[in-house]
Formats: structure tokens, C-alpha cells, sequence
């Protein structure tokens, strides 16, 4: 039986992070392929997940604040 949009929405993260049995994700795909508003919703989400990681992997804490956390730590 064919999930409603409510709980495929609940399952968007689990799906994205490939935490769904295999049973569970093939109905999520089947979904997405056959909804247009949830595929909207899933490609909406994941792409600000893959924008939120490229912005965060870039910003470096400053070195000051490195060295200082390194000299507490004992290294």
C-alpha cells in the first residue's frame, strides 16, 4: 500500500541519509516517483542539505582559536 504524502515527508531525512530498510525505501521512491509535490519537497530538502555541507566543510575557525584549543587538549 502506497504511503500518504504526510508520512513520506516524515521519511525524507531517513531516506536521504539511506537509513530506510529496503522496504521502506522503494516506497519512498515509488512515491516520489509518482507525486510530483513530494519529489518538489525531496529536491528542495536536498539540495539545502548539499548546500548546508559545501558552506560548512569551507569555513576554517581561526587560527588563533586552533592554537588554543590545540595548547588545552596538550598537543
Amino acid at each position: 500500500m502506497m504511503r500518504r504524502c504526510e508520512e513520506i515527508a516524515a521519511l525524507l531525512y531517513q531516506y536521504i541519509d539511506r537509513e530506510l530498510s529496503e522496504e521502506e525505501y522503494q516506497q519512498v521512491e515509488a512515491h516520489l516517483d509518482e507525486c510530483p509535490p513530494c519529489k518538489h519537497v525531496f529536491k528542495l530538502e536536498e539540495n539545502m542539505l548539499t548546500l548546508v555541507g559545501e558552506r560548512c566543510r569551507r569555513v576554517c575557525a581561526p587560527e588563533g582559536l586552533i592554537n588554543r584549543v590545540r595548547q588545552l587538549s596538550g598537543e
